[in-house]
């Protein structure tokens, strides 16, 4: 039962570390769409 638990953390974990990279991803990739635009 503890493996299942175990098992279920780390996937968990997974996930919310490759949420976090994509959350960020994207708002640098916005950041860098609006600074790009801007005149120089």
């Amino acid at each position: 039962m503890s493996d299942e638990s175990n098992t279920n953390k780390d996937d968990d974990g997974r996930a919310d570390a490759i949420a976090a990279t994509l959350v960020i991803s994207i708002i640098i990739y916005g950041l860098y769409l609006w600074l790009s635009g801007m005149p120089s």
